[in-house]
C-alpha cells in the first residue's frame, strides 16, 4: 500500500493550525483538486464526523465520503474513507507538535487504488500522482492559510 508523508514547519500555533486543518468548509482551499466538501454535521473535526469531497481527478469529476476517526484538538486527527469511494481503501492522519517557531505539522495518507475507468495500472500512476501532488500542496496551503494575519472565514459555524 503506498504512502507518501510530507511535515511542514508553520510560524503559527498548533491551535491557529488546528482551525485550518479541522475546518471541512476549507477543504477546498486546502487540496487544490477538490471542487466542493459537504459535511454531515457542522464544526470543526468531531469523531464520526463525515465529509463527502467531489474532486477533479485527470479531467473527470470523482466522489468519496471519509468519516473521522480518531480527533485530539490541536494535536492529532484521523480520517478514513468509507466504501464507495474512489480509492479502494485510503487513510489519512494529521499530527501537529509545537516548535519554538510554532508547529510542525505532517500529513501522511496510506491507500490502495481501486482498478478504476483508466485501467488498473493507469489508474494507479494517476492515483499515486494525484495524492502526491495534493498532499504536498495541502500542506503549502495550510501553512499560507495559518500564517495569515486574519484567518478566513469558516462556514462550519
Amino acid at each position: 500500500m503506498p504512502t507518501f508523508e510530507r511535515s511542514i514547519e508553520i510560524a503559527a500555533s498548533p491551535e491557529t493550525v488546528w482551525k485550518i486543518a479541522a475546518d471541512p468548509s476549507l477543504i477546498p482551499k486546502v487540496f487544490p483538486d477538490v471542487i466542493s466538501a459537504t459535511t454531515d454535521r457542522p464544526g470543526l473535526a468531531q469523531v464520526g464526523q463525515k465529509v463527502t469531497v467531489t474532486a477533479k481527478v485527470a479531467g473527470r469529476r470523482v466522489q468519496a465520503t471519509t468519516e473521522n476517526t480518531e480527533v485530539i484538538p490541536n494535536k492529532k486527527l484521523v480520517l478514513k474513507q468509507l466504501p464507495g469511494g474512489f480509492m479502494k481503501t485510503f487513510v489519512s492522519t494529521y499530527t501537529f507538535e509545537p516548535t519554538n517557531k510554532g508547529t510542525r505539522m505532517t500529513s501522511k495518507a496510506e491507500y490502495e487504488a481501486s482498478a478504476g475507468y483508466l485501467g488498473k495500472f493507469l489508474s494507479v500512476l494517476v492515483v499515486n500522482r494525484t495524492v502526491k501532488k495534493n498532499l504536498e500542496l495541502s500542506v503549502k496551503n495550510v501553512k499560507e492559510l495559518a500564517e495569515l494575519k486574519e484567518l478566513p472565514a469558516s462556514k462550519s459555524g
